[in-house]
């Protein structure tokens, strides 16, 4: 009996599960699809193929080094079959696993292959998608020109496709860009207007991301009960055991440190770290110890201060995070002139 049809059929449901973010049911297609594989020989394409979707399941659940596990699997594979389809695929899910550990030379590396290869084949959608990548860690070493080049193009092609999602992405990605070169309002205007897209496809996923950014601006506009009321409409369109709900922390503790509430701030930035590190996402960490490294300064423990802006300083460099880098030189330099001028944060 043919049991390639059945395989593949796995697959296409796995697909239709991660793209409504059902991430159960897609493990579940994944794990009866491996069932059917066991029965045919390891170097089979279908083999390769389900590695690749493995390493994209791995990605959307946070475990990035099982990703690039897998997706060394499906690699040894594949110098049997002349796919460049396959291989861009694994490229580019390679690429992302590598950006969220923080290893961005190779991230870089990866989507420049995978960008060479759907350009190749003339694959537009899944060319946007690895340029907004790239322009992810353009933005992370500091690019930001390029960045926004690279969005640019992506937000051409969703167009002309007329790829709602896609364009809803992409928008945030360019939210992301104003909102770090301090045009707030413009900000405000691409997450409103991917909040908008991503209702009209009824993308509650995407509609969280887009609410969570809005919020984070509205935080730097120290608009509290703005960000307050959307991390409600946050948790009431996530799962309980989202991913999500671990990044309102950030909101919390940057809504703590604006009313001065230091200890509960501190609570939640310890939070951010050890989710992060369980999760081997070395960006998120590095950000979290220079959140506990503000806290300390608020509290006027410059020597602790110190200490944890050292250890995301460090951590910034090894991963060649700029953004992170220039706020902890920020830090060191708020550190010195408190310590020159023995002004503590109660005096000030």
């Amino acid at each position: 009996m043919n049991i390639n049809p059945a395989i593949s059929s796995l697959f296409e449901k796995f697909i239709n599960a991660q793209q409504d973010n059902n991430f159960a049911l897609a493990y579940s297609y994944l794990q009866q699809a491996c069932q059917l594989l066991e029965k045919i020989p390891q170097t089979n394409i279908l083999w390769a193929i389900y590695f690749i979707n493995l390493a994209s399941y791995f990605n959307n659940t946070g475990l990035f080094l099982e990703s690039i596990d897998s997706s060394k699997k499906a690699e040894n594979i594949l110098p049997h079959r002349k796919n460049d389809e396959l291989r861009a695929k694994v490229e580019s899910s390679r690429a992302v696993s590598y950006l969220n550990i923080g290893q961005y030379d190779d991230s870089f590396e990866s989507v420049n292959n995978a960008i060479r290869l759907y350009k190749k084949l003339n694959i537009t959608e899944k060319l946007a998608l690895e340029l907004i990548t790239c322009g992810e860690i353009l933005l992370r070493k500091g690019n930001w020109d390029q960045a926004i080049k690279h969005y640019s193009e992506a937000l051409l092609i969703a167009k002309k496709t007329n790829d709602k999602r896609l364009e809803a992405r992409t928008l945030m990605a360019l939210g992301f860009v104003f909102r770090g070169h301090r045009f707030l309002y413009l900000a405000i205007d691409h997450f409103r207007e991917a909040e908008r897209i991503f209702k009209g496809i009824n993308f509650n996923p995407g509609l969280a991301d887009a609410l969570y950014e809005r919020a984070n601006t509205y935080v730097s506009l120290k608009m509290a009960q703005e960000t307050f009321a959307l991390i409600k409409q946050i948790e009431g369109i996530t799962p309980p055991d989202s991913a999500m709900r671990s990044f309102l922390y950030n909101l919390q503790y940057c809504l703590h440190n604006q009313n001065m509430e230091f200890v509960e701030a501190m609570k939640c930035a310890s939070l951010l770290l050890d989710f992060f590190r369980k999760a081997h996402d070395k960006l998120g960490e590095a950000e979290s110890l220079e959140k506990i490294a503000s806290v300390y300064f608020n509290l006027s423990n410059m020597e602790q201060a110190k200490e944890y802006g050292m250890k995301a300083f460090n951590m910034s460099k090894e991963i060649g995070d700029k953004i992170i880098e220039d706020i902890c030189l920020q830090l060191f330099q708020d550190i010195d002139n408190v310590i020159a001028n023995k002004v503590f944060h109660d005096e000030l």
